[in-house]
């Protein structure tokens, strides 16, 4: 009785927290929000409404005198501090809304529409671009944040990989730590892109980790924590990786082994290198012809033959797999990878 009360204090606890983050949320925004529905809203006003609600600590007048260096680092310094105004990035995603659609397209409604080739206007649009890569995770050139970073490739997310040294110094040195903490963000947004799909077992190992919750970047301790989980979880597969390279192995290869040892990292034991290669052997032996119709059916009969195979090859090499369970964690990968070869990438039909 004791425990299920307890059990039953906890949850409401719980509940209870999560309505007061909800109502903390509204509230942070209901007063700038209730001011922008009047329908008198001219563009001195909505200048005042900017000023008053969001940018009360600087002179907005200086902005037209400013060089390119000073704006980005004003734009930076007053993104990360809106995310410190409120919950959950609540004032900075208002702002946005002010103009900005969701996807990224400028509010013809907003009254400074019309004055986009003023400085200071400009500039509320020089923040609200960046502002809008940060909330939805979007990857973004990096001179919005800093001059001198190197652009090898015009593909943006590819800047957003723990590779990039110059990004993770950036990273850990910025004074502006709530807008790193959304910058580390991308780059565990770009890598899990990267692997779903591709490696159940290293997909996992992040989902297992902080670095891919749900981060409420307000308060300075958690924007930090989340960014040195962030890039430890990211060097630890990356180091992962580059220890099965230097083994001489394959991404496939890679992947079969950590499938059968379920869990990452490992540092790729001979007996599972030996048995993922010889796996990966009888696998693409035993795939269909290129002319035959793939369907989910056909995938089942696949499946079926090739399991007997598989565990001959697993028992020889002494790999503790048990392949006659199809609900451990192994089992799960093998058929995902397995489904990946015969359907190559295409969504079957029955």
């Amino acid at each position: 009785m004791w425990i299920n009360n307890c059990h039953n204090c906890h949850n409401f606890l719980a509940a209870g927290l999560a309505v007061w983050k909800i109502l903390r949320n509204f509230a942070a925004v209901l007063k700038i929000t209730t001011l922008m529905n009047s329908n008198e809203l001219t563009p001195a006003r909505m200048h005042d409404l900017l000023k008053r609600n969001v940018f009360s600590d600087i002179d907005l007048e200086r902005v037209a005198s400013m060089d390119a260096d000073q704006r980005r680092e004003l734009k930076l310094s007053q993104i990360d501090k809106m995310l410190g105004m409120g919950p959950y990035a609540a004032v900075l995603n208002w702002y946005l809304s002010q103009f900005v659609d969701d996807d990224n397209q400028r509010r013809t409604e907003n009254p400074l529409y019309d004055e986009e080739d003023t400085p200071l206007v400009a500039w509320y649009l020089e923040v609200a671009e960046l502002g809008y890569a940060l909330s939805y995770c979007k990857a973004f050139c990096l001179d919005l944040l800093a001059p001198g970073f190197q652009m090898d490739t015009d593909d943006l997310r590819q800047q957003f990989t723990i590779d990039n040294q110059q990004l993770i110094d950036w990273l850990q040195q910025t004074p502006y730590r709530r807008v790193a903490a959304m910058v580390a963000k991308i780059l565990i947004r770009v890598e899990l892109d990267r692997v779903v799909g591709h490696n159940d077992a290293v997909q996992d190992y992040y989902a297992e980790s902080s670095a891919t919750d749900e981060i409420d970047p307000q308060g300075i301790d958690n924007a930090d924590k989340f960014i040195n989980d962030a890039i430890e979880v990211l060097t630890e597969m990356k180091q992962h990786a580059e220890r099965g390279r230097q083994l001489g192995l394959n991404d496939e290869q890679m992947r079969v082994v950590d499938l059968l040892w379920s869990w990452v990292p490992h540092d790729y034991p001979e007996d599972y290198v030996v048995t993922a290669k010889e796996v990966i052997e009888v696998v693409d032996r035993a795939l269909p012809a290129k002319t035959v119709i793939r369907s989910r059916k056909g995938f089942k009969m696949f499946y079926d033959q090739l399991i007997p195979q598989l565990v001959q090859v697993i028992e020889k090499h002494d790999v503790p797999v048990d392949l006659t369970d199809r609900y451990n964690l192994t089992m799960g990968y093998m058929e995902d990878w397995l489904y990946s070869k015969y359907s190559g990438g295409i969504v079957l039909d029955e």
